[in-house]
């Protein structure tokens, strides 16, 4: 029996649920799932059982009714956990019931410190010094870790003696769209994600004037979780002062299996991403989805990306609005789009997919 905890991400996420989780049920494999959110999703199957627990709950409080339930129960052989938050639920695990210990680092976090952090310089330095000691310091009562990105250097885990396993976040073969994209999707643009200043939503709404003279009926579509409630009132503030409601709509994040309908109709993707470290240490998901949706695609020009693709998208300066404004124009107007859409299909089917990766996902499972 397995247990996979998370205590930050959606029930549905499509790494954990969609790929990882429905890929060892078809092994036959029986899994319990614990997650907090604000979801009343039930996700429980043949095979699958899972918990959603209050998100007013501290991670602490959390983490004690996971492991309480543990206890009075047959021990897990595999506990799998998705974020650093839970490494000392994992060290209990390992002490009271010695199951074999999974560390699925979904993002580099020291970038995701240096990136967020709000702090002065000094005391921020502090901060991320005491959280990658306090991950250190748990590491030993890990057994395997997980990394969705390439490292662009070597890793704390490295120096601990791991082997991370890289699976990035590609896409299912079947979500490889066949619809075509020679023009007849209009002139709608989208960007589906977090919606936060690091990803450059507020360059890419106030890039959009530009686009409409150019390109008089272009639509983007915002889909996605505002970061803060403070940023939304920012972004529809702007939009508002500008008069683009006839040209943007912004749409609360759906259910994984819901986008692709919506990606499918769209004529062009957009990654607008800021430089910042997390960017430059982070693939972001969405491109392998546009690729595979069959969007012509513009995107900032970061290390992580360039490991992916490099004649086959639009690069656009980082953090330069009229950088974005001319890559979004220049991609409607040029007359080479079917063919790179058609390169991009391919590098989906033949390469960045989840097939292609997932015996080395299975092989994480097997008692060593």
């Amino acid at each position: 029996m397995i247990v996979i905890v998370s205590c930050q991400h959606f029930p549905d996420d499509e790494r954990i649920y969609h790929r990882q989780i429905k890929t060892l049920l078809k092994q036959d494999i029986s899994i319990r799932y614990f997650t907090r959110s604000e979801s009343t999703l039930d996700l429980s199957e043949p095979g699958l059982r899972h918990f959603n627990l209050s998100l007013n709950l501290s991670i602490k409080s959390y983490s004690k009714q996971i492991l309480r339930q543990l206890q009075v129960s047959k021990a897990p052989l595999f506990f799998h956990i998705h974020e650093p938050e839970l490494l000392p639920l994992a060290k209990s695990v390992k002490q009271k019931l010695r199951s074999t210990i999974i560390y699925d680092v979904h993002e580099n976090l020291d970038a995701m410190y240096r990136t967020f952090s709000q702090r002065s310089k000094p005391i921020k330095k502090t901060m991320i010094f005491l959280k990658n000691t306090n991950e250190k310091m748990h590491l030993k009562f890990i057994d395997r870790v997980i990394l969705a990105n390439q490292p662009l250097e070597n890793t704390v885990y490295n120096t601990r003696n791991f082997q991370p396993v890289i699976l990035e976040n590609f896409p299912e073969s079947k979500y490889i769209s066949n619809i075509d994209n020679d023009g007849n999707r209009g002139s709608s643009i989208i960007y589906h994600g977090h919606l936060a200043p690091e990803r450059g939503i507020s360059d890419l709404v106030a890039a959009l004037p530009t686009v409409i003279s150019e390109i008089p009926d272009v639509y983007l579509t915002l889909l996605g979780t505002f970061r803060t409630s403070e940023y939304e009132k920012q972004i529809k503030r702007f939009i508002s002062k500008k008069n683009l409601y006839d040209h943007i709509s912004v749409k609360a994040q759906i259910p994984y299996g819901d986008v692709w309908g919506i990606l499918n109709k769209q004529a062009l993707g957009i990654i607008p991403f800021k430089d910042n470290p997390l960017t430059r240490n982070n693939t972001p998901t969405k491109l392998f989805e546009m690729m595979a949706a069959g969007c012509r695609i513009v995107v900032s020009d970061l290390p992580p990306i360039r490991n992916f693709v490099s004649d086959t998208v639009h690069w656009i300066t980082p953090g330069n609005i009229p950088s974005l404004a001319a890559g979004i124009i220049d991609s409607f107007l040029s007359i080479n789009q079917t063919d790179w859409i058609k390169k991009n299909r391919i590098l989906i089917r033949e390469k960045y997919n989840w097939e292609s990766i997932i015996n080395k996902f299975i092989a994480l499972y097997n008692p060593q």
